[in-house]
Order: C-alpha cells, then sequence, then structure tokens
C-alpha cells in the first residue's frame, strides 16, 4: 500500500522504520530519518508493518534567472533489497509527478548521480549554476555560490519550459 504522509503526522515507530530503510539503503546515512531537514510530506510503500519503499518530498519555491518557479524536490528514494525489481521506484515517481500536476507545481526537481531511473520518467539534466544553504548537523554552514552540479535534474509537470540563468534554491540541496 502507498500512503502520501505529512511528515508532521509521522509517529515515532514509522520513523524507526524510516531510518532503518534510511540506513540500510544509503551507507552512511545519519541516524535518525531524515538527511538534512525533514521533508514536508512523504510516500510511504508498506507491506503489512514493514515498510517497503520511502519518497521525500520538499514544496519549495526557486528562483531560475527573473522566474519565481513552484516545486517538488524528490528526497531520499529509496527501495528495501528484497523489494527492488518489482516497480516500486517507478510508482513513487509517478505519484509525486501526478500530484505535483494537480497541485500546480511547475516541476519537480532532484538531485542524482545515476540518471537511468529518473530519465525513465521523464527526467533531464540542467546545467545551471546554483547557490544554496550549506547544512550540516543542524547548523548552517555557509552559502554556496554559482556552483555547477552535474547531478541537478528536472521533470516540467505545468508544460513550462526550463529557464536559463542561475538558480537559486532559496535552502539546502535536497
Amino acid at each position: 500500500m502507498t500512503t502520501r504522509l505529512p511528515e508532521a503526522e509521522i509517529g515515532p515507530e514509522l520513523h524507526l522504520s524510516l531510518q532503518g530503510l534510511l540506513r540500510d539503503c544509503f551507507p552512511g546515512y545519519p541516524e535518525r530519518s531524515y538527511f538534512k531537514i525533514p521533508p514536508h510530506f512523504r510516500y510511504v510503500v508498506t507491506d503489512g508493518t514493514t515498510v517497503r519503499a520511502q519518497l521525500g518530498v520538499e514544496l519549495r519555491v526557486i528562483r531560475v534567472g527573473d522566474q519565481i518557479l513552484r516545486t517538488f524536490g524528490v528526497v531520499d528514494l529509496c527501495v528495501r533489497e528484497d523489494s527492488r525489481g518489482q516497480g516500486l521506484a517507478s510508482r513513487l515517481l509517478d505519484e509525486v509527478t501526478g500530484y505535483a500536476a494537480a497541485c500546480g507545481m511547475d516541476f519537480v526537481i532532484l538531485f542524482a548521480d545515476d540518471d537511468s531511473l529518473y530519465g525513465r520518467h521523464g527526467f533531464t539534466r540542467v546545467d545551471n549554476p546554483l547557490s544554496w544553504v550549506k547544512i550540516n548537523d543542524h547548523r548552517v554552514i555557509g552559502l554556496a555560490q554559482a556552483v555547477t552540479p552535474h547531478e541537478l535534474m528536472v521533470r516540467p509537470v505545468s508544460g513550462a519550459a526550463w529557464p536559463a540563468g542561475e538558480i537559486d534554491l532559496l535552502g539546502h540541496v535536497f
């Protein structure tokens, strides 16, 4: 079963299950259920009491050049090793992009080293210079400016074309 849950409504038991999944999928992940700050909501796939997959989502207004864009930022998409190959990641990406379109977002954005899954779901790489707030261990440690991360991928959900110009995430990297 796939459920969309506001972060504030996730109880301690589910947070522990999410923490375990994230640590299993991402070696070195902090001992909590989020990396920098909690997402606004999550999609969680469960089978009884077992969490099979999760995708965090941040609602973010960003600036690209002179344009202000409404976006959903994808955070920590992951699937339990014994549940991979069943289309769960694809289902979660379809859920978030469908919901983004229904909510009037302009784009769904994410950062990824490997674009094979995301490319199949309409995401493309962009190389705009990028600024963001650097956060480490619950502290702001600075501002990264005019960096060009080659991991940024975008998917339009409103029919708009990705604009030219520097990106200001108006916050941290997802």
